[in-house]
């Protein structure tokens, strides 16, 4: 194993893992064959790690490809970021774009792109335009407006004006005027504004997925 207190790249640099680290803070362009393990990544340049990746934070303002599973506390994405397979974190922060096999955290906040076979977690924000592409599954959701969902299986869900959402199950919904759902399923309640454009309503005895807790 290869072991990295700081390194900083402005150039281009190619390591063999397994590499363990305290902070690497990316300009230009890394690439690890293998595993990484560290405190601090920093990428505004582009990085590559073939394995699997835990991190204790992660920004990435430039570009970045994980072959394998990611694990961390905190990402922050304002360029874009590929996870071959699962990730797992404590906050995740889009402003940019994100894609993963499947996503799993506590919060996670969208200003740009996200796309995941299932996306889990405690609370969702969307914030105005942003986009989720694959199934969420959460406690509590806000979609803004002119943000864009597919399914989502919740127990409280928000939707704005001018949203574009797939079907909808849930405990409790609040829709705004002028959103288009495919199909809401409520099991408690449902307000939702005369104006929003709702394919079918069904009131539910349960929700059909677990949700987080």
């Amino acid at each position: 194993m290869q072991e990295i207190e700081d390194l900083s790249i402005g150039g281009s640099l190619r390591l063999t893992g397994p590499v363990k680290f305290k902070r690497i803070d990316l300009a230009g362009s890394l690439n690890i064959e293998g595993s990484a393990e560290g405190k601090s990544l920093e990428i505004s340049g582009s990085g590559k790690i073939t394995g699997q990746v835990k991190v204790e934070s992660i920004e990435v303002s430039g570009s970045l490809k994980i072959g394998g599973s990611c694990e961390c506390e905190d990402l922050e994405i304002s360029g874009s970021a590929e996870v071959g397979g699962a990730l797992k974190s404590g906050k995740i922060e889009v402003a940019g774009k994100m894609e993963a096999e499947s996503v799993e955290a506590k919060k996670i906040e969208i200003a740009g792109k996200m796309s995941a076979r299932e996306i889990k977690a405690l609370e969702i924000d969307l914030e105005k335009d942003s986009r989720i592409r694959g199934t969420i599954v959460c406690g509590t959701i806000n979609i803004e407006k002119g943000a864009e969902v597919e399914d989502v299986f919740a127990d409280k869900v928000t939707i704005e004006k001018d949203a574009d959402c797939g079907i909808i199950e849930c405990n409790d919904i609040m829709v705004e005027k002028y959103s288009e759902i495919k199909e809401v399923r409520y099991v408690k309640s449902a307000n939702i504004s005369p104006s929003a454009n709702i394919g079918k309503i069904t009131k539910i005895e349960r929700i059909s997925r677990e949700l987080p807790n």
